[in-house]
């Protein structure tokens, strides 16, 4: 499918993105316990839409993800298509929409948080012992 983008930067389109999702869009940022007490990640971006054009348009510019058909779940109810992606795929998602976002900023910002930030290296030498000896 051919999309014209109509004249805009690579930045215009960023920003549409950022619109799009910041409206639509929903992110899953949590911990859960899974047998034997450990803990495990969610990290999920998730768009959902009944109209398949505008998600075109969303992975045309993000390029990572995949839409899936869903039908309709009773009487009333329209079929969706979503854009999904998770862990890493997400990271790279928040970081490119993170300069455009209002409304899911600081989702986005605890994503990019929890994959970027680094512990200062004393406190994991004082927490784990770890030691700097060359021998």
């Amino acid at each position: 499918m051919a999309q014209e983008n109509h004249g805009a930067t690579q930045n215009d389109l960023i920003a549409y993105a950022a619109g799009l999702f910041d409206g639509e869009g929903c992110v899953v940022y949590k911990q859960y316990r899974v047998k034997k007490g450990c803990m495990k990640w969610h990290i999920n971006l998730e768009i959902a839409m009944t109209e398949i054009e505008p998600l075109h348009w969303f992975y045309n510019i993000v390029k990572v993800g995949t839409i899936h058909y869903k039908k309709n779940q009773g009487l009333g109810k329209k079929p969706q298509w979503r854009w999904r992606c998770s862990h890493r795929k997400a990271l790279h998602v928040a970081k490119l929409l993170l300069k455009y976002s209002v409304l899911k900023r600081k989702k986005l910002l605890n994503i990019v948080n929890h994959y970027n930030f680094k512990k200062p290296i004393g406190i994991l030498r004082e927490k784990f012992g770890f030691c700097n000896n060359k021998n």
